[in-house]
């Protein structure tokens, strides 16, 4: 999400600059202090999450900083209040929100500098069920699709987040480890063998059926994995989350991607202009970004082993070679090479240890050893 939001952040200052008619900034764009607002106000069972951050500099994408000790409420068309409660990463939770489908609601900020911020109401939106994820193998890759529609033809707009996990398994097994000097036995070999890696999407999945007779998704393209990769070297799982949206909320999101996607440099005239909901209450001119949607959300998870799409040739460049007894102390005590396999001279002497670099050796380099509850 954290690399979702600095690719949103930086589109969306883009085109702030490049809409001069609307946002009249000053030529000195480094200052920028820019508002932004990501998340949805749950109405399903679960928590709401809303963040809260600002924007200084629009050539850094590192500037995007936590927006602390606001005020953060979810306001009712019929005066109805829940408020929210911040942590030091300026999320803003609250565990249960337990919204009226019938009403409007709306998000209002003030924050710890006194500036005041409100969305427009909001209609609650359910989400209709996922029908499916589904995948399908090309010589090049795997694209994932999903089929969904709502039977009451309410819905009509869409947007998709995933989650994906896949499992890592290390080129060699290790049965020793190097300590205080000298070679010992490994208690667990395998709790540097087996690992799982985590992601979340970054780009922009968007379906509408607003232009057919019924609100059917069927087969709309989602995330791709290039053949030979990784992911799916041993096991594979995406969990992919529907949201219902607005036609408005469409439209900013479609902008959204329009910028992250087609963006060029700074100098590139920009594509879009920036749409929200969200408004500063004693500064109109002031842009927010963000849109602030209510509704629940489904999901679904699949998973693929690699023996369902084979041939999957996913190989890393790792070598294994002997380190005699005379040269350990030279490779082992940086962990940059570990120890494998004891290994014996012709004459049944043990001779050194066969050995390779860490990060075919150690799958915590690029995971975890904590199997998810769902595996």
């Amino acid at each position: 999400m954290k690399a979702f939001l600095k690719i949103t952040v930086y589109s969306l200052i883009l085109v702030i600059i490049g809409c001069k008619q609307d946002y009249p900034l000053p030529k000195e764009t480094r200052n920028l202090n820019l508002l932004v607002v990501e998340g949805m106000l749950n109405s399903g069972p679960g928590p709401t999450q809303i963040r809260l951050s600002r924007t200084f500099n629009p050539t850094d994408l590192g500037s995007v900083v936590p927006e602390l000790n606001a005020q953060v409420v979810v306001e009712g068309d019929n005066n109805t209040t829940s408020v929210l409660t911040g942590n030091t990463r300026g999320e803003y939770i609250h565990s249960q929100l337990n919204l009226n489908s019938n009403q409007k609601y709306r998000l209002k900020i003030k924050t710890s500098g006194g500036k005041e911020y409100i969305s427009d109401f909001v209609p609650v939106q359910p989400a209709p069920a996922i029908d499916s994820v589904h995948w399908k193998r090309t010589a090049d890759e795997i694209q994932f699709l999903i089929t969904t529609h709502d039977p009451q033809n309410k819905t009509r707009y869409y947007r998709w987040e995933y989650d994906e996990t896949w499992e890592i398994h290390s080129d060699f097994i290790s049965n020793y480890k190097y300590v205080n000097g000298i070679v010992v036995l490994r208690p667990d070999p395998f709790s540097i063998y087996y690992c799982w890696k985590s992601d979340v999407s970054s780009a922009i999945f968007l379906g509408s059926s607003a232009k057919l007779s019924q609100d059917i998704i069927s087969a709309q393209p989602l995330h791709k994995i290039p053949t030979g990769t990784e992911r799916i070297s041993v096991r594979y799982s995406v969990l992919v989350k529907q949201y219902p949206l607005t036609r408005e909320a469409h439209q900013f999101w479609e902008i959204m991607k329009k910028n992250t996607e087609q963006l060029g440099t700074l100098f590139d005239p920009q594509p879009s202009q920036l749409l929200s909901n969200i408004h500063s209450v004693s500064d109109k001119d002031e842009p927010v970004i963000g849109f602030v949607s209510v509704g629940s959300l489904t999901q679904k998870r699949i998973f693929i082993t690699k023996s369902q799409v084979e041939p999957w040739r996913y190989s890393r460049p790792c070598d294994e070679r002997i380190i005699p007894l005379d040269s350990i102390r030279f490779y082992f005590p940086s962990e940059a090479w570990i120890p494998l396999q004891e290994w014996y001279s012709p004459a049944g002497f043990l001779a050194g240890y066969t050995s390779s670099t860490r990060s075919c050796v150690d799958c915590t380099v690029r995971g975890t050893p904590v199997k998810p509850a769902f595996w």
